[in-house]
């Protein structure tokens, strides 16, 4: 980041240079910041800066984390001091070497004139080897403070040591937020401690710096293009933390290098690619959603419907919001621009990526074949023409002349297809790119409806009968086949969308008293499968196309033909056909829907308890009385309910 055309932390760089020029300053200067701002990255890239300026200079650094005797720290410097005999070959002499250097040095910690060891029998002995004492051309820097696992009052007092008594310069790094935890780091603090310096993340800084550690020259520059995009959803994300920027550096190389070649040079699927990384790495990071939630989340589209869903199955009319509280809309409202809707590869292997550290590379390219990127000669040519504005001028007018052809001649069979097309044409219409008018756009629109309502009535009747599927998601968010319809918001294409429903209620009501015959053989053969037709909970059958949620088909079924089928069946075969009706009146928007049904439900009572009068004193008998009221009786009291309350409202 850039501030008045300076670096975010010029100032501290400033005030270091005067720093180091001091003699003997007498006091330590600390760095303080969160965890990932960039500490580290700044001091150990102005020690270089130092000593590019300076080559007699020298930067001695250690990351204090973990670390528990002095030792450990002294045999850091040594290695940086004498590179050679702290090499694998020279270990040995090495340390002989130290040992000889060493001299013992008892130090006043808290300079009160006395041996701490008689203040606080826990404070060892501190020895300072003799190659510590003679750095008067070094700077000391350690790192990592509040990670020591060495006393706090003792780690402050072996650090005094060299500022206090060598005069060298001393600089700390540490998130302080964790020292003052320690009531003892406040006084200790005052007396070594001259100036506290706040690092800010150095966005740009840090990215070029990861950017140019990259092996793949492919790489580094797709991410100086895409400089922009990183920072603003590093801002979106409201996030500091640049190791996890590091991190996604590292992992967008290691993905790119795993793409086929002919992914390489496609922008929108890298970018894609990106967001979807830098979004996922980031939240994982922070916490707020685990790498096994990837799968889970949902396009808008999705979402609406699965609480759409979740309101049907609802006892009462009361809808819970428990969605609204899920991570999926937090996501979709702080990353908009995040596409939940057709992510590249999908959602599962983003999952296996962070949640194992797997590339799945057959799941990778089986992805290419349905991926929007890569349109081929068995991409649909109206889906083509929907990402109309990543043509140019020739490709436009081949397709819609073709897109044209195709729908002339009735080639479109799905009610959804039809409808993109037709909006395709109203949008090109309204922004003169097509020759034709709204209004004629709209006519040639209604007259395919009549042709499918005349000629493959199925075509319309079963996107109407499996309303959950369709209605809902056509109807309320506008899409189909994951893409959203163009022209969505033009008179003409509501109006087109009011004569799609006027003509399904015509091909329901002739079509319904054939689908009913058909839904009453169903349940004699295959009563699970009836179940998954007409009840909204059901999990049964998800793939079959007819379903009869809200749809009141049960009223064209003759009362006497469906006792006459249910006394067909096996004994269990019709305890279950009986109990999965008060299954499917568990909603009361259900019941709205189906309240026509109620009658239905009585003549059926009535025809089951004239048998059962007949069976009196038989087993058959007792059985069918107790299937009337557990299940029978059950359902026709909550579609009386629902009655009840709509006249009350009414």
């Amino acid at each position: 980041m850039i501030q008045d055309n300076k670096p975010i932390n010029s100032h501290i760089t400033a005030y270091l240079d005067y720093y180091c020029d001091l003699s003997a300053p007498g006091f330590a200067v600390l760095l303080k910041g969160q965890w990932g701002c960039g500490k580290t990255w700044f001091i150990d890239d102005y020690c270089k800066r130092l000593k590019k300026e300076n080559q007699n200079q020298k930067c001695l650094y250690v990351s204090l984390y973990g670390m528990t005797t002095f030792a450990e720290i002294e045999d850091t410097f040594f290695e940086q001091l004498h590179p050679v005999l702290s090499s694998k070959g020279m270990v040995i002499t090495g340390k002989i070497l130290k040992g000889l250097l060493r001299a013992s040095l008892r130090i006043d910690l808290d300079r009160d004139g006395n041996d701490d060891d008689t203040v606080n029998s826990q404070i060892p002995e501190i020895n300072i080897p003799e190659y510590l004492r003679n750095t008067d051309k070094s700077i000391l820097v350690f790192d990592d403070l509040e990670r020591c696992n060495i006393d706090i009052s003792n780690i402050l007092g072996y650090i005094n040591y060299f500022v206090e008594h060598q005069g060298l310069k001393v600089i700390i790094v540490a998130n302080e937020d964790e020292l003052i935890k320690d009531s003892r780091y406040k006084n200790i603090k005052e007396k070594l401690i001259g100036i506290t310096l706040g690092v800010s993340p150095d966005f740009n800084g840090s990215l070029n710096e990861f950017v140019n550690a990259s092996k793949n020259s492919d790489v580094q520059k797709f991410m100086y293009t895409n400089h922009k995009l990183i920072e603003d959803l590093y801002q979106k994300a409201e996030y500091d933390n640049l190791r996890t920027l590091k991190q996604i550096i590292l992992d967008f190389e290691r993905i790119f290098n795993d793409l086929p070649e002919k992914a390489k040079n496609k922008q929108e699927l890298l970018q894609d690619i990106l967001r979807l990384l830098m979004v996922f790495s980031i939240e994982i990071k922070r916490g707020t959603m685990l790498a096994t939630d990837i799968s889970k989340l949902k396009h808008p589209g999705e979402l609406a419907r699965e609480q759409y869903i979740s309101g049907l199955q609802q006892p009462s009319s009361s809808v819970t919001q428990e969605n609204s509280e899920e991570k999926n809309p937090i996501l979709l409202e702080k990353y908009p621009m995040l596409n939940l809707h057709d992510p590249f590869p999908n959602k599962v292997w983003w999952k296996t990526f962070f949640d194992k550290g797997i590339i799945d590379r057959d799941e990778l390219e089986k992805s290419f074949s349905n991926s929007r990127y890569f349109q081929d000669e068995n991409t649909p040519t109206w889906k083509k023409l929907w990402y109309f504005e990543d043509l140019n001028d020739d490709e436009f007018d081949k397709l819609l002349k073709k897109v044209e052809s195709e729908y002339a001649d009735r080639k479109f069979m799905e009610l959804g297809v039809i409808k993109h097309v037709t909006g395709l044409f109203l949008k090109f219409s309204d922004v003169e790119l097509y020759y034709k008018s709204k209004e004629d756009i709209l006519n040639e629109a209604k007259l395919y409806i009549d042709h499918l309502k005349d000629n493959k009535p199925r075509e319309i009747i079963n996107v109407y009968i499996s309303s959950i599927q369709y209605n809902f998601i056509e109807y309320t968010l506008q899409s189909y086949d994951r893409l959203g319809y163009q022209g969505k918001e033009l008179n003409e294409f509501q109006e087109f969308c009011s004569y799609i429903d006027k003509a399904r209620e015509l091909v329901r009501d002739e079509s319904m008293p054939s689908a009913a015959q058909e839904l009453l053989d169903i349940m004699q053969n295959d009563v699970w499968k009836f179940y998954g037709m007409i009840c909204s909970d059901s999990s049964q059958n998800r793939d079959v196309l007819e379903r009869y949620y809200e749809i009141p088909i049960l009223k064209y079924i003759k009362p006497a033909e469906f006792v006459e089928k249910l006394f067909s069946m096996k004994n269990e075969d019709q305890k279950h056909a009986l109990w999965v009706l008060p299954e499917r009146y568990k909603s009361d928007y259900i019941n709205e829907k189906v309240i026509e049904e109620l009658e239905w439900l009585k003549s059926v009572r009535n025809l089951l308890s004239d048998e059962a009068s007949r069976r009196k004193s038989k087993l058959s008998g007792y059985r069918l009385e107790s299937l009337i009221k557990e299940n029978l009786n059950e359902a026709i009291q909550k579609l009386e309910a629902t009655g009840s309350r709509s006249q009350i409202n009414l």
